[in-house]
């Protein structure tokens, strides 16, 4: 499967008002898929008069044909994570707070640590995080919270329908600058999977006994193959399976130019489109709400599909927001095949 990503709305507080909202968003693309999806852009370019390899926005877009789309893509078993936060609320003060317990977090790992290169590799994780700007925290924490939805959810659900598809992980994401790393790039390669690792871990992914998983196998810790290092802080894991999400990250991922992948120009799409939907901007905000719902896989819990990201704790959204996070959570798909 390849797994495109791209965020809309800058991360930035400084100047924003109540409903700045900035959204991240994984579009999950079987590759028996990709035909169909690339089929369905194209007609999306052709019949809004562009040429069919130009890159376009959302606000070029009509909106109803915006919404023959996502219909076209809701036909496929194509799916959306999302993870979104409001800037307004996030000043530099609260989100450093944030971004410090985090490091003590790491940092209360070193003395479980039997040999010193684990020690110094978590010192060295809880230094470099500690420098790392408010702006730039609060896209990573939104983009690991991302990945992580990513793994809790979306293998468990292609594993009831398509286990096949979970051979391969090719995660693609939006560059920036082709030329060079940006600051977020340097600091997602370097944080991401041993965070995502270290959360796998606290809170393993489930596994369905009644499914097959051996198309993932190349990306699983059999028993007493989980590395020294891991086992330290979580013994009780010594003699069980586990996800090698670190392998599962590194092993295929590349940050892309957009203008040259329609993942990412889906993606794309797709996190403007639902940030519209916060801000509650479309013509028929019902509608929209109903059709990006129907490509989100269920939360559990009640959770909603999508996260929504508060460094104080609070949760924001009220009135019309809410209802149509209502509407898009109705329309989710069920975890469970044939439920």
């Amino acid at each position: 499967m390849e797994i495109s990503i791209d965020e809309s709305g800058t991360f930035v507080n400084k100047g924003a008002k109540e409903g700045s909202w900035c959204v991240v968003t994984a579009f999950v693309m079987p590759e028996i898929e990709k035909r169909n999806v690339r089929e369905a852009l194209r007609q999306l370019k052709v019949k809004s008069g562009f040429v069919y390899n130009q890159e376009i926005k959302l606000y070029q877009l009509d909106e109803q044909r915006y919404f023959e789309f996502i219909q076209k893509l809701t036909k496929t078993t194509c799916t959306v994570f999302s993870v979104a936060t409001d800037s307004y609320f996030n000043d530099d003060i609260v989100v450093s707070a944030h971004r410090d317990a985090q490091v003590r977090g790491v940092a209360n790992g070193i003395p479980s640590m039997k040999y010193q290169g684990g020690k110094d590799a978590l010192k060295l994780l809880s230094e470099q995080l500690k420098s790392v700007s408010p702006q730039l925290y609060s896209q990573l924490t939104c983009q690991i919270l991302l990945m992580r939805a990513f793994l809790e959810r979306s293998i468990n659900y292609y594993v009831q329908r398509q286990p096949k598809t979970l051979r391969c992980f090719k995660w693609r994401v939006d560059g920036k600058q082709m030329k060079h790393k940006t600051d977020f790039e340097d600091a997602f390669e370097k944080y991401a999977p041993g965070l995502l690792q270290t959360f796998s871990l606290e809170k393993p992914v489930a596994i369905l006994d009644w499914c097959d998983y051996s198309s993932m196998s190349e990306f699983i810790y059999e028993a007493g193959d989980i590395p020294n290092y891991l086992v330290e802080r979580f013994p009780h894991l010594a003699n069980e399976t586990a996800l090698d999400i670190q392998k599962i990250i590194r092993k295929d991922i590349e940050f892309v130019d957009s203008r040259y992948d329609v993942g990412i120009q889906i993606a794309d799409l797709l996190a403007s489109g639902l940030r519209r939907l916060l801000r509650a901007e479309y013509a028929d905000n019902e509608k929209a709400a109903s059709l990006l719902g129907s490509l989100f896989v269920q939360a559990p819990e009640q959770e909603l599909p999508i996260k929504l990201v508060s460094f104080s704790g609070n949760n924001y959204f009220c009135g019309v927001t809410a209802d149509l996070l209502s509407i898009l959570t109705k329309n989710s798909r069920q975890m469970l095949a044939g439920g």
